[in-house]
């Protein structure tokens, strides 16, 4: 069975109990074209979903924003059909909100990740919309228990014996866990302790190692995972003289790192430095006019590996004191200048956070100018982060721009005469170069700003270049990259989905927004083709953003049709070719596979599944003419996969040249077929045997 009907919101009179289309292809209606359409009851629909007595669908608002009313003209009865998609609250793993007749909008049941087997932990990852299960792992080591299949550590409870311990000699414990005890080749631990602390007599590089070490020194900075981490010491020997800056690099390829300054070892309260960052492997500490004497190096690894520590011992100095607007370094534009990233303070507010805090320079405009910020790493293994603000400077909103990650320079447009601050900061300690470049004034792009000119036309395509453009559009979608701004309105209340096209290497968003873009209604992130979809959008002036991390050219499409009921599939319908739900009118569906059997296979899934694959339904799309068709999952609850066919014996028929599309990230499955006319099925099934509940937009377009 499956149900359709229109509401008590600001939505047009459609079909009630049949599916709902689009005619062939979305466009805006006209008055004539928005009119009632006849209605076809059938007999099966849900006793709950009927309410009073009716002669018209005026006599049926149920006054429930969630639900579409309509009278039922054969049963004399009106008929409420709940739409989910309304009551959303954009959160995955809070559960499905969930339309009820007579209620509205009521919380669904949290999503339980739970596999019932103790070898695997189960977490909801907001992120992919999706539960992830990581091997149990009590002690951190990244070694799973033995007891459980591919685990292999035979103590569990200690961070220091698993199989990925080097053996050490002489201690009576299976470190390795090979169920041999100080077996060889074995190795005895260096600067594993005070005692043991490795010498290094003055500036040099020197070899060292936490191979067979343990955790034994406490660090106020550290790696990913102290838990699972190992740490060696060493004495540095600065020699009689005057006093000097002592500088560290801890060097380890491929492994994550920290290195920390004592003044005494095996007290972490006399830590005078430590540096350290999310997957960084070479990181510097640096302690400031020490004099004479002996310092201590404690460097963290996240696994054993040979370390390089380079010690330094530079000219006396100062900290640096240009960590705020009011202290801000002068520098000349077009002159390249040397940072040091070591431990400045954080004290203004940023969009684009870091971890070592900024070092804060200013650069003086004597008249209009666009002004371009790169930064690059010179030494260790941090990335820059770059930011410009205005002559005011103290406040977030006085951040003109910001920049990092790999991410373009910083750039603002027609700035006017001042002195403008730049701060510069890094994920990890490093050592990077700052350039400002100014450069002419250029006009502002007619499709900067939500003010904007420039509008995208109802199922419609608009190119953009992002490359002479910033960041202007404050919604809360994208903090950072480049944006544009077209406006989109709607006649009627309108299903609208918006789809960004983008370089398979960039990282986008585009959104939904009011006419001030002062908060995003719909907003999604990630790489091309990045979507957004929003249902039952009143009529009014509306603007669709789009934004890139790299600034560049790329393509939106604003697929507009007016709002349609949704058409529920009952439990079990379409479970095969002989019994497919028909989509030829487009609309938009929901179903859910986990009351299905596993019927069919497909090329994209998993090689590992089993005949059948997963649980599966069919629907069936009959073209009577070339048609652009796109199919869009956005909102199911698990990874689907969407697989168009040539309809054709033996069922499901024929594979489509980029037909199948699995949709392993939390947008789902999204196809954009141009197709001859003729008949197709289209299989909704699960990667790896996934199943359960499904959103299915369907849009047929001209092509």
């Amino acid at each position: 069975m499956a149900v359709a009907a229109c509401g008590s919101r600001d939505v047009p009179n459609r079909l009630v109990l049949a599916p709902v289309g689009d005619g062939g292809a979305d466009a805006e209606p006209d008055a004539e074209a928005d009119a009632p359409a006849p209605i076809d009851a059938q007999p099966d629909v849900p006793a709950s979903n009927l309410g009073a007595p009716c002669i018209d669908d005026g006599q049926c608002d149920d006054m429930i924003a969630c639900t579409y009313d309509s009278c039922d003209q054969t049963l004399g009865r009106c008929l409420h059909v709940p739409d989910d998609t309304q009551c959303d609250d954009g959160v995955y793993c809070d559960g499905e909100e969930q339309c009820v007749v007579g209620h509205g909008c009521e919380p669904g049941p949290v999503v339980g990740c739970s596999n019932g087997s103790a070898c695997n932990i189960a977490s909801c990852v907001e992120a992919t919309k999706s539960c992830a299960y990581a091997p149990r792992d009590l002690d951190g080591d990244g070694d799973p228990d033995i007891h459980c299949a591919g685990g292999h550590d035979c103590n569990d409870l200690d961070p220091n014996v698993s199989s990925l311990h080097a053996e050490v000699c002489g201690n009576g414990i299976d470190d390795n866990c090979n169920g041999l005890v100080d077996e060889t080749p074995c190795v005895t631990p260096t600067g594993d302790s005070c005692a043991t602390a490795f010498a290094a007599p003055g500036a040099g590089t020197y070899a060292l190692s936490t191979v067979g070490n343990g955790l034994s020194f406490g660090t106020s900075c550290s790696v990913t995972n102290p838990s699972a981490a190992q740490d060696v010491v060493a004495a540095i020997t600065v020699p009689p003289g005057p006093s000097v800056n002592l500088q560290v690099w801890a060097t380890a390829p491929g492994v994550e790192v920290a290195v920390a300054l004592d003044l005494t070892c095996g007290q972490p309260r006399t830590e005078v430095a430590c540096g350290s960052g999310s997957g960084a492997t070479s990181v510097r500490a640096m302690a400031y006019q020490v004099a004479p004497g002996t310092y201590y190096a404690v460097v963290v690894t996240q696994s054993e590996t040979p370390v390089e520590l380079e010690v330094d011992l530079l000219p006396a100095t100062p900290p640096p004191t240009n960590g705020d607007c009011a202290t801000a370094t002068p520098i000349q534009p077009s002159t390249p200048t040397s940072v040091s990233i070591v431990e400045p303070p954080t004290l203004l507010p940023t969009a684009c956070a870091a971890i070592t805090g900024e070092l804060t320079y200013a650069v003086t405009l004597a008249q209009p100018a666009d002004i371009n910020v790169y930064a690059s790493t010179v030494k260790g293994s941090g990335t820059p982060i770059v930011g410009l603000r205005d002559p005011t400077c103290a406040a977030a909103t006085d951040e003109l721009a910001c920049a990092g990650q790999g991410a373009l320079p910083v750039f603002a447009r027609g700035t006017a005469p001042g002195v403008y601050v730049v701060t510069l900061s890094a994920t990890s300690p490093i050592d990077a170069t700052l350039d400002v470049v100014l450069s002419p004034a250029t006009p502002v792009p007619p499709d900067q700003t939500c003010a904007s000119s420039v509008a995208v036309t109802a199922n419609g395509t608009v190119p953009f270049d992002l490359s002479d453009h910033v960041n202007a559009v404050d919604d809360g979608c994208a903090t950072t990259g480049r944006d544009a701004a077209y406006e989109l309105a709607l006649g009627v209340a309108s299903d609208v989905l918006l789809i960004e096209r983008i370089p398979n290497t960039d990282v986008g968003a585009v959104s939904l927004d009011g006419p001030t873009c002062s908060a995003a209604l719909a907003c999604s992130t990630g790489g091309t083709p990045v979507r957004v979809a929003k249902r039952n959008v009143a009529a009014g002036a509306y603007v669709a953003v789009v934004n890139d991390v790299l600034g560049l050219q790329g393509s939106l499409d604003a697929l507009v049709r007016p709002t349609v009921a949704p058409t529920i599939l009952a439990p079990g319908a379409a479970d095969t070719c002989a019994a497919p739900f028909d989509v030829s009118q487009g609309g938009f569906f929901t179903g859910d596979t986990s009351t299905a059997n596993a019927d069919y296979d497909n090329p994209c899934d998993s090689p590992t599944s089993p005949p059948g694959g997963a649980k599966d339904q069919v629907l069936s799309l009959n073209l009577t003419q070339p048609q652009r068709v796109v199919l869009d999952m956005e909102g199911s609850s698990y990874a689907t996969i969407l697989d168009v066919r040539q309809s054709g014996a033996p069922c499901p028929g024929l594979p489509l040249t980029n037909g199948c599309f699995v949709g392993f990230t939390a947008q789902r499955s999204f196809l954009d077929l141009e197709l001859a006319a003729g008949q197709y099925w289209i299989v909704i099934d699960g990667l790896s045997g996934a199943s359960g509940p499904w959103d299915l937009d369907v849009r047929l377009l001209d092509p």
